[in-house]
This record gives C-alpha cells, structure tokens and sequence, in this order.
C-alpha cells in the first residue's frame, strides 16, 4: 500500500502523550543510540512492549503461534489487550457476520468453534455497514457515502483483508457493482470540501482476497502512524477523546496484532485514535486500522471474554467478527 499523505491532514495529527518525548515520531521509528538522559521517577510509557505481560495461564490452551499479552496500569488507568498471531498452520483467519442481525462476539466466535475473536465493522439494527467478504463472497458493501452537515461525501474506508494462505493487508476500499476496489490512499475528503467519488482506474479489485473486514480509520500505514479519520468522515467517531477501541494490524513478518483496550470504566480510560496507532507501532505494525469500538468493544479467547465489555447490559450484540479458528488437520 503506497502512502500518499494528505497535507491539510498531517497538519491535524496529534502528539502521543504517552511516548518518552511526547512526539508521535517516537512511537514507532527509528530511535538514536544516545537519547536524552530519563528521569529516574518518570513513569514507563504504555507504549513499552515490557509492560504487556503474557498471560501464562491461557497459553495452554492456545496453539504455540498465538500470544496474549496484557497491560494493566492503576494509574492511568489503561487495562487492554494484545494478542499476536503468527503465520502459521494451526491457525487461520475467518470473518463472520449472522445471516440476519446481530449476534454477541462470543456467541459468534462459539459457533465457529474460535481460537480468539473481537469485534469488527460498524453495524446498524438489520446488520453490518461495514465491508464484509467471507470465503471469497462479498457479504456486505460498505458505504459509498455519508452525509455530513447536509452534503453527501463519498467514502473510502479501510479495511483488513487476508488471502488464501492468511497473509493480511490494509487498504482503502470502495465497491463498484459488490466487486471490492483497493485503493492506495483515501478519497480526499476536508471539512467543508467533499471530494469527487473515485474511479475505477484509482484502485484495483482486491482479487484473491478470502476474508475481508471494513471498518476504519487507518491508523498505521508503512510503520508510521497515518491517521486518515477525516478523509474517511469519521469526525464524530471520537478520535481525540478516549473510548474503548478495537484495532486490527500486521507486522512485517506477518504477524496479525489484535488490539483491545477497555474504557469509559474506573478501572480503564480508553484510548484517543493515535495512542491506539502508538501501542500497535510499538509492537511492530506495519498497517492497522481502528475497528468499532465503544460498547462494542469485546475480546474472546479460549473460550471466554476477558475485557470488562462497557455497556451496562453488558456484551453488545454485533453484525460481524474476526475470528482465529483451527485450522484442519490435512487428510491422508
């Protein structure tokens, strides 16, 4: 995915508070060998890949590819998630969505029979808005527009997709006649200023792609944070405020990064958009993007949900999931 980075959007990015020198810049790039001299009495960043422990006691029952990590900080407070998958054989990816309605991520990720699943796309009452394609069929288009302030924008919005050997990539998305178009950068919608739809000459389908799940915005793009919330009108999502989030991602060596953060709790604040671009970068994403978060917000593993869901009622029913399902053992 090439990166075109949009100049009214860049001046718009904000700092991550949580890096050592408080510049997004230090959240996944390269570092000098001699940085400045740390107070002795200044808290680890949260971004620190030690400060997410494995949790020992779900490994037993997760094939040796997959990891859970955990952070917990009292002070913040922050409590989320990481779980990593690497490429391998014992695993792979699946998205889901019910045939009609809505329906828990654990209730889904049960009838799949999953490893570990989270939410995905945004939804409505009848079903998913969000672009879905399950095993090579496209289940669902997301939006080619919304309405901001009385003005239609055309929408290109990024997704998540994997092949048939599970090797994953981001990118923007648009449907033309339910066939999926990835495109190397958004439509560049401002403020005030809609952009013109894209053509089919400023993407390519998405051959190959199996499973698929739209959501947005991205969040990292080449190992940098690209955060692209107003070119994909997501103005009222949140982004510079703190609310539990789902993220998605991949390294370059093909790692998948699941990301869950809690929020709106006594125990966990939530994440703004770029604090959840800074913890993915630190981990090593090459690409992520921002899934539904919110009351959606669930992270299932082994059987389980281990995040504290934040509506009332608990866990909110979805219309789709990305979920780790065994993979079958090969036949003789």
């Amino acid at each position: 995915m090439a990166l075109r980075l949009l100049p009214w959007l860049a001046a718009a990015w904000l700092a991550c508070p949580w890096t050592a020198t408080g510049d997004a810049s230090s959240a996944g790039g390269p570092r000098p060998a001699h940085g400045p001299v740390q107070d002795p009495h200044q808290r680890p960043s949260i971004t620190d890949p030690a400060r997410w422990v494995v949790r020992e006691d779900l490994q037993a029952k997760l094939p040796k590819a997959i990891t859970v990590r955990e952070l917990r900080d009292d002070a913040l407070p922050l409590h989320g998630w990481l779980v990593t998958a690497r490429p391998d054989d014992s695993w792979r990816p699946e998205a889901s969505q019910p045939e009609t309605g809505l329906r828990t991520t654990s209730a889904q990720a049960a009838a799949l029979g999953a490893i570990v699943a989270i939410n995905a796309g945004f939804f409505a009452p009848s079903g998913s808005v969000s672009t879905v394609v399950d095993e090579g069929e496209v289940a669902c288009c997301g939006p080619s527009s919304v309405s901001r302030e009385g003005s239609p924008y055309p929408v290109t919005r990024a997704a998540i997709g994997f092949d048939r050997e599970g090797r994953a990539d981001c990118a923007w998305t648009w449907c033309f006649d339910r066939v999926v178009y990835a495109l190397e950068a958004p439509v560049a919608n401002a403020p005030g200023k809609p952009a013109k739809a894209p053509t089919r000459d400023q993407g390519r389908p998405w051959e190959g792609v199996e499973e698929l799940l739209g959501a947005g915005p991205m969040l990292v793009a080449h190992g940098a944070l690209h955060n692209t919330e107003v070119a994909e009108c997501f103005q009222s999502l949140g982004g510079t405020s703190r609310h539990p989030r789902t993220a998605a991602g991949w390294a370059e060596d093909g790692t998948l990064l699941l990301l869950v953060l809690d929020g709106r709790s006594k125990t966990s604040r939530g994440a703004t958009l770029d604090e959840t671009a800074a913890i993915l970068l630190a981990h090593g994403a090459h690409e992520a993007l921002n899934l539904d978060g919110g009351g959606s917000t669930t992270l299932w593993v082994a059987g389980q949900v281990l995040n504290q869901p934040s509506d009332k009622a608990g866990e909110r029913p979805v219309a789709s999931i990305l979920a780790l399902v065994p993979e079958p053992e090969p036949r003789d």
